[in-house]
């Protein structure tokens, strides 16, 4: 019975550890605000690289991300006990991040597709809405982490601190969204979004060290859920 929690445990691992691969390779594009006559040039040098750090990334999602997920949200599920309220949350924001991940991927990538071979201004509203859905997703990553952080603190399935600091880190990328009304991609609010972003994989990555060492956790403690405390 313990097995399935390692499994997802060691996905979690290889997700996270994919996926800053994928970051390494990626050489961060202009932002749209800069000058639109950079764009053609940075796609044309850089759009090989660009599109193998997706290819990562997107295996990443495709084989990892969603087995952690799955798994995770079965312990927080038998944490929670009948109603699974917050676990249902939890899904939900875990699926809709890489969701609106790809269609950040559709506008930077269609780019990069074509090795740059597009107008200046195409260029710029493809930075413009690659920013917008990649902010976005953040903020449902921070959903997962908020709905999970409840469950975590509730009945102690998890240490307490990854519920804390969920609860933090999620906070942080849901509020980042102030950054469509700052309208500054280097900003206070973008800042915010870049850090909890990288905060949102080491937390996956130790969640997933706990999954590993201690399947343990995955019996239910339905008590600590009614009691509210642990």
């Amino acid at each position: 019975m313990q097995t399935p929690w390692k499994i997802s445990g060691i996905a979690g691992i290889l997700f996270v550890s994919l996926s800053l691969i994928a970051s390494g390779i990626n050489k961060m594009p202009p932002m749209y605000n800069q000058e639109i006559s950079t764009f053609a040039g940075w796609f044309s040098e850089n759009g090989e690289w660009y599109r193998f750090g997706h290819f990562l990334a997107g295996l990443a999602f495709l084989l990892f991300y969603f087995p952690f997920f799955a798994g995770f949200c079965e312990v927080l599920k038998k944490a929670e006990g009948e109603s699974s309220i917050w676990t249902r949350v939890t899904w939900a924001g875990a699926i809709m991040s890489p969701a609106a991940g790809t269609i950040a991927g559709a506008f930077i990538m269609g780019i990069a597709l074509l090795d740059g071979n597009t107008s200046p201004e195409v260029s710029q509203f493809g930075m413009a809405g690659n920013f917008y859905a990649y902010t976005v997703s953040g903020a449902y990553g921070g959903i997962a982490m908020i709905g999970s952080s409840i469950i975590i603190l509730k009945t102690c399935v998890f240490k307490r601190w990854l519920g804390w600091t969920g609860l933090l880190i999620g906070s942080a990328a849901i509020i980042s969204i102030g950054t469509l009304v700052e309208n500054n991609p280097q900003g206070l609010f973008a800042t915010i979004n870049g850090f909890a972003w990288l905060a949102y994989f080491l937390w996956i990555a130790v969640l997933s060290i706990e999954l590993i060492r201690n399947p343990a956790s995955a019996v239910p403690i339905v008590i600590g859920m009614q009691s509210g405390h642990c």
